[in-house]
């Protein structure tokens, strides 16, 4: 396939994105100063992009803009940590909820055409206060989850994950689904894990996001066969998908920045070198995939 520039991607944006950004958070208070020209950067390289919520308000929000903008899409759910954690981020805008129900998680997923996805939802053993009893807080975690689960059975959507320590109990939780008659679609986001924890998740049917943290150097002293580097080499390319965490994770080379969805890009860049493949073999295939995945089209 012969490079397309920057310009001849920009005449082709309504038909097929170029690269999409299945994770970040373009409707969260960072942006309110210059979104316009974050918007405009996207659409110049020709990449759509899909604003998670956290909170239930914040989906809702996320909804309304992606409502306003072409190539941008949102979903409603509520973070794990927060069922959790008394941790605020000022990035959000205002403290979520800690708690949801199946109900309310329907009932704003239906409120717009541009919902796509339940999450993001999942299990975050580490961010669970000090104090607090673990086993409960797990359990808490799990109640919101199994949530998060019937409303994306309900409506038919897939489901974007957030695990951090606990891969292995949301793959037990998954499987707890897929015997109750439920096999849900859906991504687990941040991927950073082994092969040995990703591919009980490819087993379920799940697609595997990576961002800006697989272009980082490696830990002085760790094992390159457990690197993240080593997992995106074995995933297979048909469940492999490209995300930024926006304004999070900012990838090399801006690492340390406010991090945005055009620079996807570097991801996958990134990703290509690792697989030994060209950026525009694995951003036609990972578009596909989002696109197969999150059902987008724009009209």
């Amino acid at each position: 396939m012969e490079h397309v520039g920057v310009y001849e991607r920009a005449q082709i944006f309504i038909v097929r994105p170029f690269l999409i950004d299945t994770h970040c958070h373009i409707h969260f208070p960072p942006y309110d100063i210059d979104r316009s020209e974050v918007l405009a950067r996207m659409k110049e390289r020709n990449i759509w992009g899909i604003t998670i919520g956290t909170g239930l308000v914040n989906s809702e929000r996320g909804l309304r803009f992606a409502e306003g903008v072409e190539g941008v899409w949102a979903t409603v759910g509520l973070h794990p940590e927060h069922v959790t954690s008394d941790y605020e981020d000022e990035n959000e805008g205002e403290k979520p909820e800690r708690d949801v129900t199946t109900e309310e998680l329907v009932e704003v997923a239906l409120s717009s055409k541009k919902c796509v996805a339940f999450g993001e939802t999942g299990l975050d053993w580490y961010r669970i206060d000090e104090g607090r009893d673990v086993e409960k807080a797990k359990a808490e975690q799990e109640k919101v989850l199994r949530e998060h689960f019937f409303a994306a059975h309900e409506l038919g959507l897939p489901l974007v994950f957030h695990c951090r320590e606990s891969l292995t109990r949301l793959a037990e939780m998954m499987q707890e689904e897929w015997n109750a008659g439920r096999k849900h679609r859906g991504v687990v986001h941040s991927f950073t894990g082994t092969w040995e924890e990703a591919k009980p998740l490819l087993d379920l049917g799940l697609h595997l996001g990576v961002n800006g943290i697989s272009t980082f150097p490696p830990r002085k002293g760790s094992d390159p066969e457990q690197s993240i580097a080593r997992t995106i080499e074995r995933i297979p390319l048909e469940r492999l998908l490209f995300e930024t965490d926006a304004p999070y994770l900012a990838p090399n080379p801006h690492r340390g920045k406010r991090n945005e969805p055009a620079w996807v890009e570097e991801v996958a860049k990134h990703a290509a070198l690792v697989r030994g493949i060209s950026l525009e073999e694995i951003a036609k295939q990972t578009t596909e995939n989002a696109m197969k995945l999150f059902h987008l089209t724009e009209e």
